[in-house]
């Protein structure tokens, strides 16, 4: 997500808090007192927010909580990568391929990765040939899968890997008997 679209309302907000409170400022040159109460109320309340947005945008920057898992399998490699926000408690979960020489998650995501989602149990990952995987959980909630990716190695010639999705919510299923 890129983050100019994330501080795009924010933005606007502090803007229009700015402007009520030059018009607090103003309204100090009003001469009639009864409509001077209203607009330094107003204007102090959008003083007060805009000062919260503010200092919300600035501590909401930050690093994740990331750790990444890998398995390798010759030339390439699977990564699981689990990320937390600000202690959030949700965990995003991004699994790709690439090529094993590559230190650095993917930055070409949609191309190489099979699953991104959050909050799995029982998560695991396995090759089961030299290009097919299988992706297993328990539970969890998957946002985006494919079952197939390319990696490009060395050139124009991409390797495609196939995914298997199997997961075990159906069979957690609580039934209540009345």
């Amino acid at each position: 997500m890129d983050t100019s679209e994330l501080l795009r309302t924010p933005l606007n907000v502090f803007s229009l808090a700015l402007i009520l409170v030059l018009t607090f400022l103003a309204a100090y040159r009003i001469r009639k007192k009864w409509l001077r109460i209203p607009v330094r109320i107003a204007c102090s309340i959008a003083a007060v927010l805009s000062g919260l947005l503010l200092a919300f945008i600035l501590f909401a920057r930050g690093k994740p909580n990331e750790t990444v898992t890998e398995a390798r399998n010759g030339p390439f490699k699977i990564l699981v990568r689990s990320q937390e926000f600000h202690h959030s408690g949700s965990i995003n979960v991004d699994i790709c391929v690439t090529a094993s020489s590559n230190l650095a998650f993917p930055k070409n995501e949609k191309l190489q990765c099979f699953l991104h989602g959050y909050d799995f149990s029982g998560l695991s990952v396995k090759w089961l040939a030299q290009q097919n995987i299988e992706i297993a959980f328990d539970c969890g909630r998957v946002t985006a899968f494919t079952n197939s990716t390319f990696v490009y190695p060395n050139g124009p010639v991409p390797v495609e890997f196939h995914a298997t999705l199997r997961d075990g919510c159906a069979n957690q299923v609580q039934r209540f008997h009345m």
